[in-house]
């Protein structure tokens, strides 16, 4: 007889141990999950940062063509607007801005703005 009673005990206490690690019914009055952002939520969403005043970024010159007003620099992060360092082409908002610069050398230029990011309005050499 103990023996019986000695082994409802155990399948009572793994009953409970089990119960304890089985998965809970779902809280019927918890807030419902927030629904993922619509394609209209995400356009309307600013592409760049704000940015407050210039934004500005250092690199070298990898090719220039002055008459079509155009300069490719691999440059370092612009942490301003979010970029990592790359290469790029940029168009001079002044193609004569160009005339004295040439593959190699090392600049630091301004951009535009935040919506007008690839057009460069003053460089200079380093």
């Amino acid at each position: 007889m103990q023996k019986t009673g000695l082994m409802i005990a155990a399948a009572g206490a793994l009953a409970l141990g089990l119960a304890g690690c089985s998965p809970k019914p779902a809280d019927k009055t918890a807030e419902p999950a927030a629904a993922p952002p619509t394609s209209a939520a995400m356009a309307a969403a600013p592409a760049a940062p704000a940015v407050s005043g210039p934004i500005m970024g250092m690199g070298k010159i990898s090719s220039i063509d002055v008459k079509a007003g155009t300069v490719t620099i691999d440059h370092q992060a612009i942490p301003a607007i979010g970029w990592d360092a790359m290469s790029m082409g940029f168009t001079a908002s002044d193609p004569a801005m160009l005339k004295d610069l040439k593959v190699g050398d090392g600049v630091s230029f301004e951009l535009k703005s935040a919506a007008e990011q690839t057009t460069i309005v003053k460089i200079q050499k380093q």
